[in-house]
């Protein structure tokens, strides 16, 4: 074999690793009862708990309550993450409204606002990519 052959092979699966390392793509199974839903409990259920008032409608406490949607639909499209609300809202430039959570514009100002983690944003993805199932 061509050495200029195995040489383009050998970068390109290492360029692969590592772009794929740098995306940080998580393997396995991501389940929304131990994954998914403490994050939702922690970042999320302070404004979207069913007995608060907020304006898009959206009850998050349950996986059932999600499926229920809000004013704006089911915050997920099973198998497609990045045409999901939730992923959506949760980038730095949302397709409406206010990125999530919540920061107030001080906080966002003197650089204290609290946004979820890479990981946990590409958790959720992983999710929803993966069926967005009730497991």
């Amino acid at each position: 074999m061509n050495i200029r052959v195995v040489w383009n092979v050998t970068i390109a699966v290492l360029l692969s690793a590592t772009i794929a390392f740098a995306q940080g793509e998580k393997k396995g199974n991501v389940s929304f009862k131990s994954d998914i839903f403490p994050i939702i409990k922690s970042k999320c259920l302070p404004c979207h708990a069913e007995d608060n008032f907020n304006p898009s409608e959206l009850s998050m406490d349950s996986y059932d309550l999600m499926v229920n949607g809000g004013k704006h639909g089911v915050p997920f499209k099973a198998g497609k993450s990045g045409e999901s609300l939730m992923v959506q809202k949760l980038s730095e430039k949302p397709p409406f409204g206010d990125r999530m959570p919540l920061n107030s514009k001080k906080k966002i100002t003197e650089g204290k606002a609290v946004w979820l983690s890479a990981d946990e944003i590409r958790t959720i993805a992983t999710w929803i990519d993966q069926g967005a199932k009730n497991n």
